[in-house]
C-alpha cells in the first residue's frame, strides 16, 4: 500500500470515528434536546425497527421530556426523524452523547498533518522531465476527479 493510500485510509477511519463520547445516565437527568443513544428491551425495539443504528442494538435521537411513566424522544436516522414516547421500564440503557474536544483537536491535527505530508511528497522531485534526455518540461497535471455543477442548464 502506498503512502497516499495509507494516509487516505487513516483519514477516512479517523473521520468516521467521530469526536464524541457516550456516558450512561438516568433518563430523568437528561437536559432537553440532549443527543442520546438508547438500548431498549426486545419488545420495544421491535416497535422502532426503522430507527435502529448501524450496530443493530441502539437507537439514536434527542431527548425531549419525561412524562409520568414515559420519556419522549425524537428518534433520528440520516433520512428520517420521529417523535415517540417510550415507557421508562423499556429503556435498558440511556447514554448521553457529549463532544470530545481532545479527540477533535487530535483528529484535526492528524488530518492537517496528513494533507501537509501528502502535499510535500507530491510536489517533491523532478517528475515532469523527459526520460530520454534533456528536453522541454511538460506540465502534465490532470485532476483525479471532476465536479460539474449543472447551473444554468
Amino acid at each position: 500500500m502506498t503512502l497516499s493510500k495509507a494516509a487516505f485510509t487513516f483519514s477516512l477511519i479517523a473521520t468516521s470515528a467521530g469526536c464524541a463520547t457516550y456516558r450512561e445516565v438516568a433518563v430523568d437527568e437528561l437536559p432537553a434536546q440532549q443527543p442520546v443513544r438508547l438500548q431498549l428491551t426486545a419488545e420495544e425495539l421491535v416497535k422502532h425497527l426503522g430507527f435502529i443504528g448501524g450496530d443493530r442494538r441502539h437507537l439514536n435521537g434527542r431527548f425531549v421530556e419525561v412524562r409520568s411513566d414515559t420519556a419522549v424522544f425524537v428518534l433520528t436516522t440520516p433520512i428520517a426523524h420521529q417523535q415517540v414516547a417510550i415507557p421508562l421500564d423499556a429503556i435498558v440503557v440511556a447514554e448521553r452523547k457529549d463532544p470530545d474536544h481532545v479527540r477533535s483537536i487530535l483528529l484535526s491535527s492528524a488530518v492537517v498533518g496528513t494533507v501537509a505530508t501528502l502535499a510535500y511528497l507530491g510536489f517533491e522531485g523532478n517528475q515532469n522531465t523527459d526520460p530520454d534526455g534533456p528536453g522541454p518540461v511538460i506540465d502534465a497535471f490532470r485532476p483525479t476527479f471532476r465536479l460539474v455543477l449543472p447551473i444554468g442548464r
